[in-house]
């Protein structure tokens, strides 16, 4: 039962990372200003757009209030499976041994994850909650991963790895953990497509005018302060834009090194195929974005891929590790 259950709350949270991106994408984060209700119900109302709600600021729109609303479903269906999770570890009922540090760690962090929801729509969409919030959402899988990668079956084959080779994951792990956080900042800030439609260059050059002190500008956080659609100039987040693009090389780079230096590995060579084939679709998926103009499919499976790419890349930590830590 708790195997089963967790690889579905893996899914759930698949979902849940998807249709959060997809209510990004579609400027919906602010499509019920209140929380976690929708103007004060738990369905959209059923009513005109553009109708006004006393004691609310912003008029209805029903297709972004359904997008928010399907989210926070689907986030509080996968918070109640979380909660299951941990029960049915408090019980022993695990396939194989799991203490209750991980599964208690990760209930605890949904939790957080929620306020973090609540947050971005109550301090209206601040880039700095918005990015942890899509950060907390991709630790959560991973959370959730782990635990399903701890009921498997121990081989001792994977332990042979060279420290160096051991050392190179983890730094690789580290640079795919802040590329994704600039990908989020870049998301948050509406700087996808600051360099127009143009790739590899940005603005008709290869290094345009860009403000870096204002590209990791904070905002003072407060509802007197609106985020929607982004507050910074253009040399701002084109900066945000650049910085995500030499982040993605050097996390390319990181990736084929790995690649190339496990390869000495034959039992795993089916993990390294798995992150090189989804490492070479990230990229593509990449620069479709910016020459398309952001088709809301291709910027939607662009972070589910990233999603996946981490997954795997744990999934390769736990067999080269083999050491579960729950």
């Amino acid at each position: 039962m708790f195997k089963k259950l967790l690889r579905i709350s893996i899914i759930l949270a698949l979902i849940v990372v998807i249709l959060g991106a997809y209510t990004r994408l579609g400027d919906a984060g602010l499509g019920c200003p209140d929380w976690p209700t929708c103007y004060g119900q738990l369905v959209v109302p059923d009513v005109a757009d553009g109708t006004k709600f006393e004691g609310y600021d912003r008029p209805l729109e029903a297709t972004k209030g359904w997008k928010e609303m399907l989210h926070r479903y689907a986030a509080s269906l996968l918070g109640l499976t979380i909660f299951v999770l941990f029960f049915l570890a408090i019980k022993g009922q695990t396939k194989r041994p799991q203490s209750l540090g991980l599964p208690a760690f990760t209930a605890f962090f949904v939790i957080l994850q929620g306020a973090f929801g609540m947050w971005t729509v109550t301090l209206l969409v601040h880039p700095g909650i918005v990015t942890t919030h899509l950060i907390g959402g991709f630790i959560t899988t991973a959370l959730l991963t782990w635990l399903l990668l701890n009921q498997g079956e121990s081989s001792i084959a994977y332990r042979h790895i060279l420290k160096r080779h051991k050392f190179l994951l983890l730094i690789t792990l580290v640079v795919l953990s802040v590329q994704i956080a600039l990908g989020g900042w870049t998301s948050t800030h509406y700087a996808a497509l600051s360099c127009g439609e143009e790739f590899p260059k940005c603005l008709g050059s290869w290094w345009p005018t860009m403000d870096f002190t204002n590209a990791l500008y904070w905002g003072p956080v407060g509802v007197e302060h609106n985020y929607e659609y982004g507050i910074l100039e253009n040399p701002a987040r084109a900066a945000i834009q650049m910085m995500h693009r030499i982040g993605a090389l050097i996390t390319t780079l990181f990736t084929i090194a790995l690649i190339y230096s496990f390869k000495v590995y034959p039992h795993l060579r089916g993990n390294l195929t798995m992150i090189g084939n989804l490492l070479a679709i990230q990229v593509t998926l990449g620069i479709l974005n910016v020459v398309l103009s952001i088709p809301m499919t291709i910027a939607t499976l662009h972070n589910a891929v990233a999603l996946l790419l981490l997954l795997s890349i744990i999934a390769l930590i736990h067999k080269v590790f083999k050491t579960p830590l729950g």
